[in-house]
């Protein structure tokens, strides 16, 4: 069994380290009247290929496991459990009010994949610190990617990495559109520039605290390096939402570490900051032009952008009131809002409310996001038990009496608490702007990925 814990945890790490992939088999074409619905296809993607042999390996692991104080859903989180499982059967009531079900019995594999890597990270042993260096390294292989993609002003197609071809000059590519030109904004391998802003949030947090705690000069060189190439990727996708949730996650990790009595943490995250505006402010100085675009909003496009956030929203309202008790079916938003409109648009007209949580509300009714609520709730209310202050010191007393072992162990532990809730409030921000932690794979799959990382960090597992 020796060898399949290994198995398992560096094909995790692989996973981690791939996620932002979107290599897939569109096997059948989701139709909106006569035309294809990027949110109605129905795709198999490389990565759920690698997720679904972990999580059939780790089962065979687990029944013939002798570790029964781990095996399987561990007591200390079983009201977690509940609500999960709860919320899950809601969404497989509303098969039965869905326009198609097939769609929404592809959401809710989905949902039941991000359930079981949930149910993997909590009960497995992993290293927190092998699983924040794959997601960072993941991060900088698609930073790398995407200064290459801005500074040529083009996304090339490939079919092994999952990427559509993008042009500035071709209609419906994400761009920033000034008076002297428009600006193709970065993609990395995601399908749209604000995924991979979120995705990049999320990995310079877990950077700062991999900073924080590295402690040879070889470790802090890399790290280092990588962050001014992370920065400018994030830059280079104009993401509002993608620097939000970073500025929300920076915050909360910022009074924690200013809280706390760790000098060292202090230094290193001052000096992450410096950084950080020297970067920013330099790129701001050399892209000027699209950079106050971006934040005026009063070009063309941001006009159209925001004003079509806010026809989504009245839609999403009207479908609500006609189905707030038993929901319109998961993944059908889209199906909805075709059937209800009486002009029949393009496919790429009907988009998904940019809102986590109203889409969960007329998706699966009151009932649905009652439960969902309740998760987010359970969730802070662990926070609140978890009494930072408290463990900020106990670590001052180690550190006093120099218990440099037990020190060191808790300090870590500290700081990746901070990390992965530092995550989890930036997802919540992104759930308020965007949809694709609920709508795209690989966003359901972060968000179950991040959510599993932040449980199991505050120690009601181990």
């Amino acid at each position: 069994m020796i060898k399949l814990d290994k198995i398992i945890e560096y094909l995790f790490y692989l996973f981690v380290f791939l996620l932002p992939l979107q290599t897939c088999w569109i096997w059948k074409k989701g139709l909106l009247g006569a035309e294809p619905s990027q949110y109605l296809a129905f795709c198999f993607y490389g990565t759920e290929i690698i997720l679904v042999v972990i999580l059939f390996l780790g089962l065979i692991h687990r029944l013939f496991s002798h570790d029964w104080e781990t095996s399987f859903l561990h007591f200390k989180s079983m009201d977690f459990y509940i609500l999960i499982l709860l919320f899950i059967i809601i969404g497989a009531i509303s098969l039965f009010f869905s326009a198609d079900k097939q769609i929404s019995l592809l959401y809710l594999l989905r949902l039941l994949e991000g359930f079981g890597l949930l149910v993997l990270i909590i009960n497995f042993k992993f290293s927190y610190l092998n699983i924040a260096g794959a997601f960072v390294l993941g991060a900088l292989v698609q930073s790398v990617l995407a200064i290459y993609q801005f500074m040529t002003q083009q996304v090339l197609a490939s079919k092994w990495l999952g990427m559509a071809a993008q042009n500035s000059s071709t209609a419906g590519t994400a761009v920033i559109e000034s008076d002297s030109m428009r600006w193709l904004r970065a993609y990395g391998t995601f399908p749209h520039p604000n995924i991979l802003g979120g995705y990049l949030a999320i990995a310079f947090l877990l950077l700062i605290v991999l900073l924080i705690i590295a402690r040879h000069k070889w470790e802090k060189v890399l790290l280092w390096a990588c962050l001014p190439i992370i920065l400018c990727a994030q830059f280079f996708t104009f993401s509002k939402n993608g620097f939000l949730a970073l500025a929300i996650g920076l915050i909360f990790l910022g009074i924690f570490i200013y809280l706390s009595k760790d000098k060292k943490a202090k230094k290193t995250f001052a000096g992450i900051i410096f950084a950080m505006f020297l970067t920013l402010g330099i790129l701001a100085l050399i892209y000027k032009d699209p950079i106050l675009t971006r934040i005026n909003g009063e070009n063309r496009l941001e006009v159209k952008s925001l004003a079509e956030r806010t026809e989504y929203w009245t839609q999403a309202k009207e479908i609500w009131q006609d189905s707030w008790l038993t929901g319109i079916g998961l993944g059908n938003y889209t199906q909805a809002m075709y059937d209800q409109s009486k002009e029949k648009l393009p496919a790429y007209n009907y988009q998904p409310v940019h809102n986590v949580y109203m889409l969960v509300a007329t998706e699966l009714g009151i009932v649905g996001f009652i439960f969902f609520a309740l998760l987010i709730i359970l969730a802070l209310r662990k926070i609140y038990k978890y009494q930072i202050d408290d463990n900020i010191v106990l670590l001052g007393v180690q550190k006093l009496f120099k218990f440099r072992g037990i020190f060191d162990f808790y300090r870590q532990k500290l700081f990746w608490f901070l990390a992965y809730t530092s995550i989890f409030f930036a997802l919540l921000v992104l759930m308020m702007f965007d949809h694709y932690l609920w709508t795209q794979y690989s966003g359901v799959i972060l968000w179950w990925f991040c959510f599993g990382m932040f449980i199991k960090t505050m120690g009601w597992v181990r």
